[in-house]
C-alpha cells in the first residue's frame, strides 16, 4: 500500500532500531518488553484477531484492550498485508465479570429470567409482580418486565420501588456491565477470519530500579552483584522477553497519553502540549504542536506494508544501539501491580583503598581578604573499583560488605558478611573506574591554613581597578593508621596557580566574564605508617577595589 502522510518521529526511529535488533533473536510470537530506569516501557505485543462478523465485516478486527500508549510512539504491524484503516472510537461494550452487591446488580445479571416482585409502595393487591425480564438500566434505575401478574403485558419499574425479589430458578450472581471505552478497529487487506499482528507502543508505569552488593574478598579482589528490581504497573507481562536498558533516550512527550488510545479531546490535548514545550524555532518561540501539525511528510512507495509506522520488521538494520546496553531475560512473567529480583551479573573486580579529602573554596572576591582560621578537614575512605566486566555499570545503590573474622584474624567462611556502608555508584562505562565512598576516617588528619603575602594595589584592567592578592597556603597531613595510605587532597581555588612544593593536578574551568580562572586542584599524597608531610603552594587571584 501507499505510505499515508504521517509525522515522522526520529526518535522513536531510533528506539525502534534498537529494539528490533535486540528483539531479532526472540520468538515474534512471544511478548517483548524493554524496561527504562525512568518508568517507561516500550512493549511488542504480538496478538491473534478473530473476525467478529463475517459478510460485510471481513477483514474487520475489533481490539478491545488499548494500552496507554504515550504520544508519537504507537505503531501496528502486520504480517506483510496491507492496512485498509487503523481507527479508533467510543464503544458500549461489556466489561469483566463481577459480583452484584446490590438488587438492582442481581436483576441486571437476570434479564431473561422470570421473577416475583414485591413493591414497596403499592397496595396489597398490585404489590406483587410476576413476569420476565427484558431489560435493566442501571443509570436510570429502570426495569423494563414482560408480565404475567397483576395482568399480562408489559411494565416499567422504578428499581427504588422494589422491595423484594424471589426467582423461580436459581439466579445468576455475577454480572458483565456495559460500559463505554474506547476500541480500535483494524481493517486488513485480503484478510482470512484470524491474523496474526502486532502492537508497539512506549508506556509509562514500569520501570527497574538497579542495586549492587559488593563484598571485598580481600585487599585487592572484590565481588560485584548487580540486581535488578522491576516494578510493573503497566499492564501483565506474560512469558515475555525481558530487557532492561542502561542508558535513558530523550524521551520528550512522555507526559503525554496518545489521542489516538484516550479520550482526551484535541483542544485540550494541544493546550497541554503546548504549555509544557514551546521551542525556540528560527528565532520565535513557536508552540510544539504547530510544529508539528505544520511538518508532515509524504511518501510513497507501492510496495511498503506500514501503516502508523509498522510493516515486517525483518530487514531493519542495526545500527542504533551505541548508547544503549541490554540485559536480557527470556521468559518472565509479571502481573500488572507485581515486582520482582533478578540477578544480572556477578563478576570478580580488582579494587584499592583510596582516602579522599576536599578542602574548601578560597573566596577570591572580597575586597579585603580575610586570613581564615586553621581548618580541620573531614577525610573520608572510599574504594576505587576497576570495571573490567563486560558490562557498563549503570548508576544504582551499591552496599559494601566484607566477611566476618574470628578471633583469632582469620576470615568466617559462613554466609553472615559484615555490612560496611551503602553510597551510590555512577555510570561506570567498562574499562573505567568508579569511586565508592565508605565512611570518614578518623584517624587521617588533614589540617589547612592561608594567608595573604603579599598585595599589588591599584591595577587597571579592563577599565576596572583591582588589587593583585598573592596568597600562600599549606595543607598539613598525617597518617595514624597502622598501614600505608593513598591521601587525595582536592581544592577548588579561584585565581592563578604558582607554586607547590609537592606535585599536583590543576585543570582550569572556562570562567567566563570574570577575571580570576577557576581551577581543580589535586595532590596525590602516599603516607607511611604515622607518616606526616606538609603540602605548601602559593596564588594570586585579583579582587576589586
Amino acid at each position: 500500500m501507499y505510505y499515508k502522510s504521517i509525522i515522522l518521529s526520529l526518535f522513536l526511529f531510533f528506539i525502534s532500531f534498537s529494539f528490533m535488533t535486540v528483539f531479532s533473536q526472540t520468538n515474534k510470537n512471544e511478548q517483548r518488553v524493554a524496561i527504562f530506569k525512568n518508568g517507561a516501557g516500550f512493549f511488542f505485543n504480538p496478538m491473534t484477531l478473530t473476525a467478529e462478523k463475517e459478510g460485510e465485516q471481513k477483514g474487520k478486527f475489533i481490539i478491545k484492550s488499548l494500552p496507554e500508549a504515550l504520544f508519537g510512539t504507537f505503531w501496528f504491524y502486520t504480517n506483510g498485508k496491507p492496512i485498509n484503516s487503523l481507527k479508533s472510537y467510543e464503544s458500549e461494550e461489556k466489561t469483566d465479570s463481577k459480583k452484584a452487591g446490590s438488587l438492582n446488580e442481581m436483576l441486571y445479571a437476570n434479564i431473561e429470567k422470570n421473577v416475583e416482585i414485591t413493591l414497596k409502595y403499592s397496595t396489597e393487591k398490585d404489590s406483587e409482580v410476576i413476569g420476565k425480564i427484558q431489560d435493566v438500566n442501571l443509570k436510570s434505575e429502570m426495569l423494563f418486565l414482560e408480565t404475567t401478574q397483576p395482568k399480562v403485558g408489559f411494565m416499567v419499574i422504578s428499581m427504588n420501588e422494589i422491595k423484594t425479589l424471589s426467582f423461580s430458578q436459581k439466579p445468576n450472581t455475577n454480572y458483565s456491565p456495559l460500559k463505554n471505552q474506547r476500541i480500535i478497529e483494524v481493517e486488513i487487506d485480503k484478510a482470512t477470519s484470524q491474523e496474526n499482528v502486532e502492537m508497539a507502543y512506549l508506556q509509562r508505569g514500569i520501570g527497574w530500579l538497579p542495586s549492587y552488593l559488593i563484598n571485598l574478598k580481600d585487599d585487592k579482589k572484590a565481588q560485584i552483584v548487580l540486581r535488578a528490581e522491576v516494578v510493573n504497573d503497566a499492564e501483565d507481562i506474560k512469558n515475555a522477553t525481558l530487557s532492561l536498558v542502561v542508558g535513558v533516550p530523550n524521551f520528550k512527550y512522555d507526559k503525554f497519553v496518545s489521542p489516538f488510545v484516550s479520550n482526551q479531546t484535541l483542544e485540550s490535548f494541544l493546550n497541554q502540549l503546548n504549555n509544557s514545550s514551546r521551542s525556540n524555532y528560527g528565532g520565535q518561540k513557536i508552540a510544539m504542536s504547530n510544529m508539528i501539525i505544520t511538518q508532515s511528510a509524504n511518501y510513497q512507495n507501492d510496495e511498503i506494508d506500514v501503516y502508523g509506522g509498522g510493516g515486517n520488521t525483518d530487514e531493519i538494520e542495526t545500527q542504533s544501539q551505541e548508547d544503549l546496553f541490554f540485559y536480557t531475560k527470556n521468559g518472565v512473567s509479571l502481573p500488572k501491580g507485581g515486582r520482582a529480583l533478578y540477578s544480572l551479573f556477578n563478576e570478580e573486580v580488582d579494587y584499592k583503598h583510596i582516602y579522599e579529602v576536599e578542602l574548601a573554596q578560597n573566596n577570591g572576591y572580597n575586597v579585603v581578604y580575610k586570613q581564615d582560621n586553621e581548618q580541620r578537614n573531614d577525610v573520608y575512605h572510599s574504594l576505587e573499583l576497576k570495571n573490567s566486566t563486560n558490562f557498563p555499570w549503570t548508576t544504582g545503590t551499591a552496599m559494601v560488605t566484607q566477611p566476618r573474622k574470628n578471633k583469632e584474624g582469620s576470615v568466617n567462611t559462613t554466609n553472615d558478611p559484615q555490612v560496611l556502608s551503602q553510597d551510590m555508584i555512577k555510570y561506570t562505562a567498562k574499562t573505567s573506574k568508579s569511586i565508592l565512598r565508605l565512611t570518614v576516617a578518623p584517624d587521617i588528619m588533614v589540617k589547612d591554613n592561608e594567608q595573604e603575602t603579599e598585595r599589588e594595589t591599584n591595577i587597571k584592567q579592563k577599565k576596572l581597578v583591582y588589587d593583585l592578592v598573592t596568597a600562600t597556603a599549606t595543607i598539613e597531613v598525617k597518617n595514624y593508621k597502622d598501614k600505608e595510605v593513598n591521601l587525595k587532597v582536592s581544592r577548588t581555588i579561584t585565581g592563578e596557580m604558582l607554586k607547590t612544593d609537592s606535585n599536583w593536578e590543576t585543570k582550569k574551568r572556562l570562567n567566563y566574564y570574570a577575571i580570576n580562572p577557576i581551577n581543580d586542584v589535586i595532590w596525590e599524597v602516599k603516607l607511611g605508617k604515622g607518616e606526616s608531610k606538609t603540602i605548601t603552594y602559593s596564588y594570586q587571584f585579583y579582587v576589586r577595589k
